[in-house]
C-alpha cells in the first residue's frame, strides 16, 4: 500500500492525528509513537515512556509528549519528543503498519 498523510495534526485530542489520503484517520497516542521508536538505539532498548502524571513530579520525568516534528523528504516524519529524543524517523509506510485503530489492529490480527 503506498498512501501517504493528508494532514498530521501534532496536538489533537489524545496525540497525533494522521489523516491519511485513502481517507482512513488514525490517533496515535505520544506514549504509542515514542514506545515504537523506529531509531536503532530505541529498537535496541525500547525507551520506557512515562503515559500518565507523577502525583510528585519532582521524582519524574514529565508524560511524554510531542514537541514539534519535521517532513523528511516525501516519505516520513520525524518526531520531537519532550524527552529529548528525536532520531527516529517515521516512514509513512512505517506509521501505517503501526496504526492502532481498532480496524488495522483486526487487520494484522488476522
Amino acid at each position: 500500500m503506498n498512501v501517504a498523510p493528508a494532514n498530521i495534526k501534532l496536538s489533537a485530542p489524545g496525540g497525533v492525528l494522521v489523516k491519511w489520503s485513502d481517507g482512513h484517520e488514525a490517533t496515535y497516542s505520544y506514549a504509542y509513537l515514542r514506545q515504537r521508536c523506529p531509531c536503532a538505539t530505541c529498537r535496541d532498548t525500547p525507551p520506557t515512556v512515562k503515559v500518565t502524571p507523577d502525583p510528585f513530579p519532582i521524582h519524574g520525568k514529565d508524560v511524554i509528549k510531542v514537541t514539534g516534528a519535521a517532513p523528511v523528504g516525501h516519505y516520513a516524519i520525524q518526531f520531537n519528543f519532550n524527552d529529548n529524543h528525536a532520531t527516529g524517523i517515521y516512514s509513512y509506510a512505517y506509521l501505517r503498519e503501526i496504526c492502532p485503530c481498532d480496524c488495522c489492529r483486526a487487520e494484522s490480527d488476522e
